[in-house]
Order: C-alpha cells, then structure tokens, then sequence
C-alpha cells in the first residue's frame, strides 16, 4: 500500500510591475516546506520589479485554502514575523473564506505590521493600492 501525502498545494504568482502589486493565490493544504518552495518563487517575483521592489504590495488569496496544518501555520507565522524574509513589502493583504484560516491568518496579521486581513479579493487591492 502506497503512503499518500495529507499535503496538496497549487499556487501562481502574478506580477502587475505598474501598479507595483504582487497576487499570489493558494489552495489546497500546504505543507512547511511547499511555503518554503512558494516563499523563494514569490522572492524571486518581487526581484522583478527591479527599483520596485521594496516599494511593492503583496495580494495573498488564500480562498482556496480551508485549513493550514500547525506546523504549516507556526512556520508561516515565524516567516512572516520577519519582515526581510517577506521582501519588505510596502502592505500586505491576506483573503481567506473559512473561519478556521481566518483564524490563523489573523496570528499573522497581528505580527506583521502593514498587514489586514479581508473577506473580498477587491477590498484588499483597494486598500493595498491606497495611499499611506
């Protein structure tokens, strides 16, 4: 009998260089080494917006993801606590649908400053993309 992995992760980075605006998008249940993996894509991402970067905001819409394992959530949140392993984003913006991720999602929110949590993909650009 084959062991399967409880872990399913997809995700994709889109980069929108004029607006300086980073959208990642996840869904299924990652494991700490698939954040590891999506971290270093996302660096590499926010390295393309050259003189941007730095100055940057970060979209993540987790909607597709129900449930972070603990020790997906406990890596996140010490990753996230550290603002030079989150290149230095400007704001970051989390969207997540399910009271469980919510819920862990705001452990994170209140560790990282410039950071708010919403219901609605549009609410959080049209804060991520506000003036100071």
């Amino acid at each position: 009998m084959a062991v399967t992995s409880p872990y399913t992760v997809d995700f994709k980075i889109d980069v929108d260089r004029d607006l300086r605006l980073v959208h990642v998008t996840l869904a299924g249940v990652p494991s700490p080494e698939d954040v590891g993996w999506i971290a270093e894509e996302l660096g590499a991402a926010v390295l393309s917006l050259g003189a941007g970067a730095g100055r940057h905001c970060t979209l993540y819409d987790a909607r597709g993801v129900h449930v972070l394992p603990q020790a997906t959530a406990d890596f996140v949140l010490k990753n996230f606590a550290d603002t030079e392993t989150t290149r230095g984003a400007r704001r970051l913006a989390f969207v997540a649908s399910t009271m469980l991720t919510r819920l862990q999602i705001r452990r994170i929110v209140e560790a990282r400053p410039r950071a708010r949590l919403f219901e609605d993909v549009e609410q959080a650009r049209l804060w991520l993309l506000g003036a100071d």
